[in-house]
């Protein structure tokens, strides 16, 4: 049997399973560590898939608005039972779709995923091209002076 999904914006009744899906991901190494009050603080931005048949959230992913003309694609985490079935490609796309709405032009991720972003159109970039993103996570982040992410861009 084949699941189907949803994706859709985040409410208050999936901060639980944002929180467990990023926190295993960050235990991973993979992304940063957020707090439940930072996802709530930050729940507008965030959106989910949620597995149809058991309801349950599969993935999660996140757009965060830096400028009026940038926005950043983070906290994207797929539960490890469901990666590598197209779950996070259909996810980023939905995020860039939201970041076309919104007429955002470009797009950002900061992640070791190269080649994932890659097939997606997301192209290696200078970080220092994006200063305003260190007004954000980067300044928490205690890989600051050594950052060892890719910074990665997309055009709308």
């Amino acid at each position: 049997m084949t699941s189907s999904f949803n994706i859709r914006r985040a409410n208050a009744e999936d901060v639980d399973s944002i929180y467990n899906l990023t926190s295993s991901m960050a235990v991973q190494g993979l992304m940063l560590t957020r707090s439940k009050y930072k996802i709530v603080t930050s729940l507008t931005s965030f959106f989910v898939v949620e597995d149809d048949e058991s309801g349950k959230i599969v993935a999660t992913g996140s757009l965060a608005p830096l400028w009026t003309d940038l926005c950043e694609v983070c906290a994207l985490a797929v539960h490890p039972v469901w990666q590598g079935k197209g779950l996070g490609a259909k996810l980023v796309r939905r995020l860039i779709d939201e970041a076309r709405i919104l007429k955002l032009p470009q797009v950002i991720t900061l992640t070791y995923q190269v080649e994932f972003f890659s097939k997606l159109g997301f192209s290696v970039v200078d970080k220092n091209e994006f200063p305003r993103k260190l007004w954000r996570e980067c300044l928490e982040c205690p890989k600051l002076e050594a950052c060892d992410e890719t910074a990665m861009v997309i055009n709308t």
